[in-house]
């Protein structure tokens, strides 16, 4: 069977998604590829594409969120974006024909308007793979064959919106990489990432573009008097690594800071291993990577972003696995609060694991393989 994985590269996760599933489909013979549909667009409407939505998300996420709740309803920002999405990846048609594939699935919405147009002249199977807890509606665009969905929660929802998804969803889990689930032991990771063994370690991430007051957050936790291991990554943003650094270098408490920028998908799944806790923003596939890890979470507000992250905050806290933070002195008094009790620390933990779906991508790939080619 050939799938071709279509996403789009703003962030980090719509990407990771399809990569953890392309890798599931070749363990099991598949020829499938993942391919960066903003590759196949003009140059003017990628950078658009890609920079304005990192921009806004760093400095005016009150604006994206605007924009994102907006575009959940039927009206001109809707329409609008769905005209532009249908325009201007109309030049990877080429592409898709001379690819032949028998499936396609998208981890990010961008490329379903157009699909919906070239299936007319050449059948494909059409499958979604919904990367955020809540379905917003652009992902319901171009009337796909099937959808594979984070939990029940979000198959719900679906339902409520979009009829027809009705028995042809699978609840599968967000895609991560298989190494959030190996375990490896604290020690192991720490000495991995060459950290101390002997210190409570919490992760602080505010994902690959690394938004947020992250020298903030640095100021206030390495104030605290106890000897915590903080590991800060700032992802691409290399501003908010430097100031992030400053701080640290500042730090003359007990408590010690390392801070990192990019980092792969082994050295994440090593610092998740190695942490007693995370404070992160809940994208979609932060969350599922640290509830395949059992790692309990402190969504910090101020990270978040507006839109498609609250759902996944309020997720986290539903269901005893997280809290929220909305200032960086709350989550210091927060984070050390947690830090002394081992009991509710393994709680929040068992709650993750509980909820985590770590073989989302072989779910997806087996029900394919069931499916087989629809069209």
């Amino acid at each position: 069977m050939k799938v071709l994985l279509l996403s789009a590269s703003t962030g980090n996760g719509h990407m990771s998604a399809a990569r953890a599933i392309e890798a599931e489909f070749a363990v099991r013979g598949h020829d499938a590829k993942t391919v960066d549909v903003l590759d196949h667009t003009g140059k003017g409407f990628r950078g658009w594409y890609r920079g304005g939505y990192e921009v806004l998300v760093r400095r005016s996420p009150k604006m994206w969120g605007h924009l994102y709740k907006s575009s959940d309803r039927p009206l001109f920002n809707y329409g609008f974006q769905t005209l532009l999405d249908t325009v201007f990846v109309e030049r990877m048609h080429k592409f898709l024909t001379a690819e032949e594939p028998d499936w396609v699935l998208c981890t990010h919405s961008l490329p379903q308007p157009a699909l919906a147009r070239w299936r007319k002249r050449r059948p494909f199977t059409m499958g979604i793979v919904v990367t955020d807890l809540y379905p917003q509606r652009m992902w319901l665009r171009g009337r796909p064959d099937w959808f594979f969905v984070p939990g029940e929660w979000s198959q719900q929802i679906l339902f409520e919106r979009y009829g027809r998804a009705r028995d042809r969803t699978t609840v599968s889990g967000i895609p991560v990489d298989r190494l959030f689930a190996e375990r490896q032991g604290r020690d192991l990771a720490r000495g991995a990432m060459n950290l101390d063994t002997g210190r409570q370690t919490v992760l602080v991430t505010s994902g690959g573009i690394g938004g947020g007051p992250i020298a903030d957050v640095v100021a206030e936790l390495s104030g605290l008097p106890a000897p915590i291991q903080f590991v800060v990554v700032c992802g691409r943003n290399q501003e908010a690594q430097a100031a992030a650094t400053v701080q640290a270098k500042k730090a003359k408490g007990p408590a010690r800071v390392q801070v990192f920028g990019h980092v792969s998908t082994p050295e994440m799944a090593a610092l998740m291993h190695a942490s007693d806790l995370i404070v992160a923003k809940p994208g979609g596939i932060t969350t599922f990577e640290a509830l395949a890890a059992g790692l309990p979470f402190v969504v910090f507000d101020p990270f978040l972003i507006p839109g498609q992250e609250e759902k996944n905050a309020e997720f986290l806290v539903e269901q005893g696995i997280g809290l929220r933070a909305g200032g960086a002195v709350e989550l210091a008094v927060m984070v050390q609060g947690l830090l002394e009790s081992s009991e509710r620390l393994a709680s929040m933990s068992s709650h993750a694991l509980r909820n985590a779906k770590p073989h989302a991508a072989a779910t997806i790939v087996e029900a394919v393989e069931q499916l087989g080619p629809m069209s």
